[in-house]
């Protein structure tokens, strides 16, 4: 691939991921959420059911919401991925994979070599 194919194909994944976002609404309408990616919460809506709801109801139903969207986000983000630059091959890692914590990653750095 030339680099200006790769340049292109970076700009494109770049583009895709800033604009990507998602929108899930609980099943009685109460709560809607537009998630991006990265467990970014875009927007809130609440309608006037949700405030039939208690407090603690409210909150599991937001947070569950919340949950959805991000599922929802991860594939969908992925399958966009995916279609831009092709499927991954053996030991190339999953760039939506989450990261390893800093003590994993001195582990492995300072493990056998």
């Amino acid at each position: 691939m030339d680099t200006g194919a790769m340049v292109e194909r970076a700009r494109r994944v770049r583009e895709a991921v800033a604009t990507a976002a998602v929108e899930v609404t609980s099943a009685d309408h109460e709560v809607t959420v537009v998630a991006g990616p990265n467990g970014v919460v875009r927007d809130l809506r609440l309608t006037s059911r949700a405030f039939r709801l208690t407090g603690a109801e409210l909150g599991e139903l937001v947070v569950r919401t919340i949950a959805a969207a991000h599922a929802r986000m991860a594939v969908e983000l992925r399958e966009t991925l995916t279609d831009l630059v092709g499927e991954r091959g053996p030991g190339v890692p999953d760039p939506l994979a989450p990261l390893p914590s800093p003590a994993a990653m001195r582990a492995e750095m300072d493990g056998p070599r």
